[in-house]
């Protein structure tokens, strides 16, 4: 079987590079697939929109002719997503439908803009990509940056090259944003040199927090603005008094197995009330017993395999918790697959509660009211994504949502379905995202003083 080789485009042309890498891909092992990283890759000055209205119209035009490849190719592109990322497929397909859902809404990027500014370009802007949702996140990123004028750069996990690839590939069919689009397949030595020759004016990370504080020295030293989109450690808080706990608990099992919990905001700890613990638990439970751990390729699936490279690093964290907590249920690895499993009643010192696990794993811990909860909040989470408040009571819904220090609190609603359009929050050490976000600091602000 001859090897598929992913390239570098540049406006719209294949760059060929020197070193190819056999991908390892997590569900269905060694892979015919090669990636080939371009060398000496010579980027252009960013060169400005005449006309930024008449392109955003084609830009809107480009999304419908998006819209419709997207359609034709959705097979395709969804198992070969769901291949590289082992999430099922299910997942990705919603994630195709949101994308469709914010290219639709394309328009409305123009009501985010700062009133009372004038919204120019950054200019050439590097989009650093992560291995976890890369339709969705492509998507959006790719458009955000678009729409205020930007020449993109689009550089993608090497785990999960394809979905940049077709979306690159695609757009550059377009004659008024060929030059305008750029798939960039460059290993971390030539992504290093660009960036220290100021090839870009921008540079936004998606990568871990490790990889981030690389490349926030890297564009320090060189000048080169920089924002990092790190993890998350959401939390929840489930009140005596709420909604039912059969709804609750599925709820919260949505969010910690979506994407096999490879989500930056996916509820990773739940803080529930004395009272009906052990119901609850029992809630969660039991609506994990009924999830399908199988292929990702199937349509029922809803646990896969977790991105090569990450398994050992969950493994790690699950364990060490698991040996500390009062109990563990159905807690199991084999190979890059982790079962969904309950650290229940973790013991302050394991690092999982602190830490962003990436995994299938939820710990429940409980307390006598939320004022624990808020004082355990501040004591052991560093940082600051969102958080979640199961309450009928409007004492403690006030009381949490004044005291908890993050980006969005999420009040008896489900955390992973915030509008495509909405602030979806963060601050400390967790991003800041999302397209409200991304398309203002994707622009630089000019105040004209009259």
């Amino acid at each position: 079987m001859t090897p598929t080789v992913l390239t570098t485009l540049l406006a719209g042309r294949a760059m060929l590079g020197a070193v190819r890498k056999k991908i390892v891909y997590p569900y269905s092992g060694p892979s015919s697939r090669f990636v080939e990283y371009a060398r000496n890759v010579s980027i252009n000055p960013f060169n400005r929109v005449n006309d930024l209205a008449a392109f955003r119209s084609e830009l809107l035009a480009a999304a419908s002719v998006l819209r419709a490849r997207l359609d034709a190719e959705k097979n395709t592109l969804l198992r070969t997503v769901a291949h590289e990322t082992g999430s099922p497929i299910f997942y990705h397909l919603e994630d195709l439908k949101a994308s469709h859902m914010f290219l639709d809404k394309l328009s409305s990027l123009r009501k985010l803009l700062p009133k009372k500014y004038i919204s120019e370009p950054k200019g050439n802007v590097l989009l650093i990509l992560s291995a976890n949702e890369p339709v969705i996140v492509t998507t959006i990123l790719v458009f955000s940056a678009l729409f205020v004028g930007n020449t993109v750069f689009v550089k993608p996990s090497a785990k999960t090259p394809s979905y940049g690839y077709f979306l690159i590939k695609e757009l550059a069919k377009i004659p008024s944003l060929k030059q305008r689009v750029h798939y960039l397949l460059t290993d971390k030595k030539e992504t290093g040199r660009l960036i220290r020759s100021k090839s870009f004016d921008f540079v936004i990370s998606f990568g871990s927090r490790a990889t981030s504080k690389k490349l926030g020295v890297m564009c320090a030293d060189s000048e080169v603005e920089f924002l990092q989109e790190s993890e998350g450690n959401d939390w929840a808080y489930v009140d005596k008094e709420c909604e039912p706990l059969e709804k609750v608990g599925k709820i919260i099992v949505e969010s910690f197995v979506r994407h096999n919990g490879q989500m930056c905001n996916a509820v990773r700890g739940v803080m529930a009330h004395s009272s009906m613990y052990d119901e609850f638990v029992e809630h969660l439970e039991n609506r994990i017993s009924s999830l399908s751990i199988a292929s990702p390729y199937l349509p029922d699936s809803r646990i896969g395999a977790l991105i090569v490279g990450t398994s050992a690093r969950a493994n790690a964290l699950a364990s060490e918790a698991a040996t500390k907590a009062g109990n563990v249920w159905n807690f199991s690895v084999k190979n890059n697959v982790v079962a969904p499993a309950l650290i229940l009643n973790p013991d302050e010192s394991s690092s999982i509660i602190s830490e962003s696990i990436f995994a299938p794993i939820l710990w429940v811990k409980k307390v006598e009211n939320h004022l624990e909860a808020l004082s355990f909040y501040h004591k052991k989470n560093k940082h600051g994504l969102s958080f979640s408040v199961f309450s009928r009571d409007e004492e403690v819904i006030n009381e949490l949502t004044t005291g908890i220090q993050t980006g969005r609190i999420n009040i008896n609603k489900h955390p992973l379905k915030p509008g495509l359009l909405d602030p979806l929050g963060g601050v400390r050490l967790s991003g800041y995202g999302g397209p409200r976000y991304w398309v203002e600091k994707l622009s630089n602000r000019k105040y004209v003083n009259r």
